[in-house]
């Protein structure tokens, strides 16, 4: 499955708080877990520590050391295309 059938899969199976989550640790990929959910609800997620939960049960998001992070798989994703936005970017 390449990234683009993967994202339109997500967006058909996740909640509405569970894409702004994972909207959330794709911008920041690794957060503490405090901060996270102090962020997560100050952006209007109710329970976050359960979004949270069920992203990580559904393989999208880890939990290790006080942290939550994007998966492996995912944060890999997001660093090549940010390298190849990033050297499209230069001159």
């Amino acid at each position: 499955m390449n990234y683009m059938e993967f994202k339109i899969r997500l967006k058909m199976e996740l909640s509405d708080e569970e894409k702004k989550v994972l909207n959330y640790f794709i911008k920041n990929i690794s957060v503490g877990e405090i901060i996270a959910e102090k962020e997560l609800r100050l952006e209007g997620i109710k329970d976050p520590r359960r979004v949270i939960r069920m992203l990580i049960e559904k393989g999208l998001l880890e939990h290790k050391e006080g942290c939550y992070n994007l998966s492996k798989d995912l944060r890999e994703e997001v660093f090549r295309i940010r390298r190849k936005k990033y050297h499209l970017l230069r001159f």
